[in-house]
């Protein structure tokens, strides 16, 4: 019998191969740049509507016209873009059949954009630079509504994290990854929680120069939020296993796909671009 256990201990750790491992690191750093770009591309929108001449680059949105000092609610179009995007990647993400790095990204891109929105309104009473705190301050509120929107906002975050553990579970090959709590809580590790802190930190070149905006600081704890599920993975026994058997092999193209993103973010993103992007007024050219 333990001859057996040892066998198959061996078998597990083959089977969560580095390629996978590496591939979830990718699918997380651009699950990242996604979901700042999506959070910015929501700020430009709104700013267009409201006739701010809104202009988006890889990290922030600038706005050309003040709005006669209006532009601060605009900022609301941020979150609410994130959440939107959580939610409509959410509804699609069950109908794919595989467990391959289009699906991983998308879990990722997912997490991070619920990340985002939920994050930005669980900071309105405690920070004024936060999206919704700014948009909020430009109307008059009940006083004690900004806590019970913070507290929806922390919730709604740790049901997502605690969510995510049977889709990460789903990912595995076969039921021995994942058969025992301390598989379980071993394979998340490998595949969520160290991404999470990795590949934060690996998208830091799509956002260069940050543009005093300071979001680069806050990279090294983005993905903290994956502690809680790690947390609840162990007591996670119900997932779907995988319809269609993927090889756990570093994908090139996920490596070719990251490098495409990268040279999108850095010299079509980083030098702005206009919202709606046919603007006459605008006048293209590279940030020095």
């Amino acid at each position: 019998m333990t001859q057996t256990n040892a066998e198959e201990r061996r078998r597990t750790v083959i089977r969560t191969a580095w390629g996978f491992f590496a591939n979830s690191i990718l699918a997380a750093a651009l699950g990242v740049v996604f979901a700042r770009i999506i959070e910015q591309f929501g700020i430009a929108v709104w700013g267009a509507f409201a006739g701010l001449d809104p202009v988006l680059t890889n990290v922030v949105t600038d706005f050309r016209d003040s709005g006669g000092g209006t532009s601060d609610l605009a900022y609301l179009g941020g979150p609410v873009a994130a959440i939107a995007a959580g939610v409509f990647f959410l509804l699609i993400y069950p109908g794919a059949k595989d467990r391959g790095v289009g699906k991983l990204t998308v879990l990722w891109t997912i997490l991070f954009c619920f990340r985002t929105g939920f994050v930005d309104v669980a900071m309105v009473p405690f920070s004024e630079e936060s999206n919704t705190a700014r948009a909020l301050a430009t109307i008059e509120m009940p006083e004690g509504l900004d806590v019970i929107i913070a507290t929806a906002g922390g919730l709604g975050l740790i049901l997502i994290a605690m969510a995510a553990a049977p889709a990460f579970l789903g990912f595995s090959r076969h039921l021995s990854e994942v058969n025992t709590p301390r598989e379980r809580f071993r394979y998340v590790a490998s595949i969520a929680l160290v991404p999470a802190i990795v590949g934060p930190l690996l998208s830091v070149p799509f956002f260069l120069p940050d543009q005093g905006s300071d979001f680069l600081t806050g990279l090294p704890f983005y993905g903290l939020f994956v502690i809680v599920t790690l947390l609840a993975a162990p007591q996670t026994k119900h997932f779907l296993a995988p319809q269609l058997a993927e090889e756990r092999t570093l994908s090139w193209g996920l490596v070719i796909g990251f490098f495409i993103v990268f040279l999108v973010a850095r010299f079509a993103l980083e030098p702005g671009v206009p919202i709606p992007p046919w603007d006459e007024n605008f006048q293209w050219s590279f940030r020095p």
